[in-house]
């Protein structure tokens, strides 16, 4: 017995969908809890900074980046991969939220500007590290490494 499909491109659909569709069902709740809290930059200088990562209703989160007082970066949004409206540094922007197995994927774009971060924690829990891939223009991926603030 053999299958058929009416045309090749539905054939090509059928077999794809399951793959892609799986992607976001990559992560458990485990993940999402371990990337919950407040992440104190490990770097010096300037770029030390916090994050601050919130779980809220369904597949909402909240990410909030700080240096000193001054909020820089804050996203409320789903992890279903749809535009969210945000400002960036005053900046309007619009991210994504998505898993990827166990890691936290958002891209960024603010003007021209097209930047992907992925937010990964260690196996310990204590460390996140932040890959910073700029997308557009293209530029040399950096990861930040933030440590858990115990409150």
């Amino acid at each position: 017995m053999s299958i058929r499909f009416v045309s090749p491109r539905l054939g090509l659909l059928c077999l794809a969908v399951p793959l892609f569709t799986t992607v976001g069902w990559g992560f458990d709740n485990a993940s999402r809890d371990k990337l919950v809290g407040v992440w104190q930059s490990q770097e010096s200088g300037d770029s030390a900074g916090v994050w601050t990562i919130e779980a809220k209703d369904g597949d909402v989160f909240k990410l909030i980046e700080s240096h000193g007082d001054q909020k820089l970066l804050e996203i409320e949004c789903t992890t279903s991969g749809k535009d969210c409206k945000v400002k960036d540094s005053g900046k309007n922007a619009k991210v994504s939220l998505w898993f990827n197995g166990d890691k936290l994927v958002g891209l960024e774009t603010k003007g021209d500007e097209v930047v992907k971060r992925r937010f990964t924690v260690t196996e310990t829990g204590d460390t996140l590290d932040i890959e910073i891939m700029p997308i557009s223009p293209s530029g040399k991926t950096e990861v930040a490494h933030y440590k858990r603030v115990h409150q």
